[in-house]
């Protein structure tokens, strides 16, 4: 009974242990240059080597492009092993596939012959418009070509600006240069420049009061219009004192430019003689209020309250 137990199961071990092989493909009709997948599983025991050939075809219209990685999964004592070639061909008609043959340890494992039809694209010529002869089209410049190309564009331009920058300063200079000298400093130090020059003009011994209550004028005024943004040069006295209630000026002092200011106008409009003694001490009365308000002092004096004028 034993015995034939034995018999009877030893073909189903031989089964078991063998290799098999197994073979499909997803279509056996394409276009030209579409491509058929052909996939091969190969079940084997763990201990034996499968080897997936190269397939050479026998003909030049079937190209096989190749095979992708073999997946492999493990059961027990058996191994799976799958992989996929991928068949194309750019010629029209029917091809026959020979058997592909797989080794799987001193077993050799054949897949059946197959056939597949490769067919074009049909074209009917009477229904597709008509098209005119295209001009040939090179391909695009890459960045790199256009550069090798074109090196020197950017050359050239930078040279240009270079050229452009330096015209620029060079007027710039020439324009400096053409430029009165007290424009070149600060409103405090053109208006002690005003100053000098007013001294060396020689009004006062040259009997031309009115010219040079006129400059002095124009010193004070300038300087706050240049310093404080004061409209002064266009401003009348009155308004000139209003506008100076804002600055950080003692009751003293404020009072002394009312009384040159007044004077000044005398000067102008009604032909007023002042004195020597006068004249010296308008003069140094307007340094001094320049350098009472000069620009160390006068960020100072823009954030004080303006003075109340208690005298009108």
């Amino acid at each position: 009974m034993g015995l034939l137990f034995f018999m009877a199961g030893a073909p189903l071990l031989l089964a078991q242990s063998s290799p098999t092989i197994s073979w499909q493909t997803d279509t056996t009709k394409i276009r030209l240059g579409e491509q058929i997948n052909l996939s091969i599983e190969v079940t084997a025991p763990r201990k034996d080597i499968v080897a997936f050939p190269e397939i050479k075809p026998s003909t030049d219209s079937i190209e096989v492009l190749g095979h992708g990685a073999i997946d492999t999964s493990y059961k027990k004592e058996r191994a799976t092993y799958k992989t996929t070639y991928r068949i194309t061909s750019f010629d029209e008609g029917k091809y026959r596939i020979p058997p592909i043959q797989v080794k799987a340890g001193e077993d050799v494992l054949t897949t059946d012959l197959f056939e597949i039809e490769v067919l074009t694209v049909p074209v009917d010529t009477l229904q597709q418009a008509r098209y005119g002869i295209k001009d040939i089209r090179t391909d695009r410049y890459t960045f790199t070509e256009i550069l090798q190309k074109y090196w020197w564009i950017p050359v050239a331009l930078l040279v240009l600006a270079l050229i452009i920058w330096e015209i620029i300063r060079l007027a710039r200079r020439e324009r400096i240069k053409r430029m009165a000298p007290e424009l070149l400093l600060s409103p405090y130090e053109r208006a002690k420049f005003r100053l000098n020059r007013l001294d060396e003009s020689g009004y006062i011994e040259k009997e031309m009061v009115k010219e040079y209550y006129v400059g002095l004028t124009d010193v004070i005024r300038l300087y706050l219009d240049e310093e404080f943004d004061m409209p002064a040069p266009e401003s009348t006295s009155s308004e000139i004192l209003a506008e100076i209630k804002k600055l950080h000026l003692t009751h003293e002092q404020y009072y002394q430019m009312r009384e040159f200011l007044t004077d000044a106008d005398l000067v102008k409009f009604a032909k007023m003689f002042p004195s020597p003694d006068d004249n010296k001490r308008y003069r140094l009365f307007i340094e001094a209020i320049i350098d009472t308000l000069r620009p160390v002092q006068a960020e100072e004096s823009l954030t004080q309250k303006p003075k109340e004028d208690d005298t009108e």
